[in-house]
């Protein structure tokens, strides 16, 4: 657990930044096949940038109102309080309000942007390992990690090894990048690899989530509340892949 690097950087914040200048890049460079000026994309990836910062603390402070007295910690987004789903979301909803005034197919921008979400959840995950955040639960497997003594995971388990979730996601973010671009040498149409990232990420998080410590008011019916999203995700996924199989699609 590292929060901190060189004593004045934060280590999440210092992930975050290198998901979003790795993914702009790469961005760029998938939109060129498409013929999308490099300067739409990165109007894009902004509104991604600004909007995502917003969804993730909003998204938590919706899910945690009870620790934000007075109301104006809400502001304090240094002092952690963060949900990745929320960022993810809330980009989904930036870069379809961007393509309606840019007059670009969202089902494009989305297939483009996929993969950099994809790849962007896996580094942004190993700066939650290093602050300490989103970590699992108590583990006696070979997997499990020690945290320091002021950890979060120690006061809430104490001397047990926990699972590495954040680790977990990083792998898993790492590993949809890969299938993503894997999978766009098979047959689809437009929207393909936006359904497929639904489907792998949502069913990646309902499996993570298993292994991750929630508090008892994020739990609904055995499932976080997350997982809930998630299964959201995967159904919202599959009928985006099942329109791209269309023929109309795949030769629009």
């Amino acid at each position: 657990m590292h929060p901190q690097i060189f004593g004045i950087i934060k280590s999440y914040g210092l992930m975050l930044a290198i998901s979003f200048g790795v993914g702009m890049w790469l961005a760029v460079r998938r939109g060129r096949p498409r013929r999308i000026p490099a300067e739409t994309i990165l109007d894009l990836i902004f509104a991604v940038l600004v909007s995502s910062i917003l969804g993730v603390r909003l998204f938590y402070v919706a899910t945690h109102a009870s620790e934000f007295h007075p109301w104006y910690r809400v502001l304090f987004i240094w002092d952690g309080g963060l949900t990745l789903y929320g960022g993810i979301l809330a980009a989904m909803a930036a870069v379809w309000w961007m393509c309606r005034r840019r007059r670009l197919r969202f089902l494009d921008a989305a297939d483009i942007i996929s993969p950099c979400l994809a790849l962007g959840i896996g580094l942004t995950r190993i700066g939650c390992y290093l602050a300490g955040c989103c970590f699992g639960k108590a583990t006696t497997c070979a997997l499990g990690v020690h945290f320091p003594a002021d950890a979060p995971a120690t006061r809430a388990w104490g001397a047990s090894a926990v699972h590495p979730t954040q680790l977990y996601a990083s792998a898993a973010g790492f590993a949809i990048f890969g299938l993503l671009l894997w999978a766009e040498r098979l047959p689809g149409g437009r929207g393909a690899t936006f359904g497929r990232f639904l489907m792998l990420y949502g069913g990646a998080r309902i499996a993570e989530d298993f292994f991750r410590t929630y508090e008892p008011g994020q739990m609904l019916a055995g499932l976080s509340n997350n997982q809930w999203l998630s299964l959201a995700l995967v159904a919202v996924g599959l009928v985006v892949l099942w329109r791209a199989r269309r023929p109309e699609m795949a030769h629009d």
